[in-house]
């Protein structure tokens, strides 16, 4: 059997869209306490279904969270729920990693 490359699993065109976005992260530690953290990653891809970002900080696969990026459409900021597709660390120095993190917009709330 012969796996698909990365290339033929997208269902949607990715276009070069290189920018900062926020985003806001929530993990459970404990049974009664969840830690916020808040960031700035960097949009490499951006696609109708999903983008591929940089980000300083590792998120577990199928990890919900929420970022502020541009739309596809237009360049207005946009808030919309992602789920992480896949992740790849990225060694910057011997003790420094960022990490890809492909993601799928689940949600897109609606402009004000």
């Amino acid at each position: 059997m012969q796996v698909p490359t990365p290339q033929e699993r997208r269902n949607n065109e990715r276009i070069t869209s290189i920018g900062m976005c926020s985003y806001e992260l929530s993990r459970f530690s404990g049974s009664d306490r969840i830690d916020l953290s808040e960031g700035r990653a960097i949009t490499l891809n951006i696609s109708r279904g999903g983008m591929l970002l940089l980000l300083p900080q590792p998120v577990p696969e199928k990890h919900l969270f929420e970022i502020t990026a541009n739309s596809v459409a237009d360049e207005k900021k946009t808030t919309k729920l992602v789920q992480v597709r896949w992740t790849r660390p990225v060694e910057v120095t011997d003790d420094s990693c960022l990490h890809f993190a492909g993601v799928q917009c689940l949600f897109e709330l609606p402009v004000s």
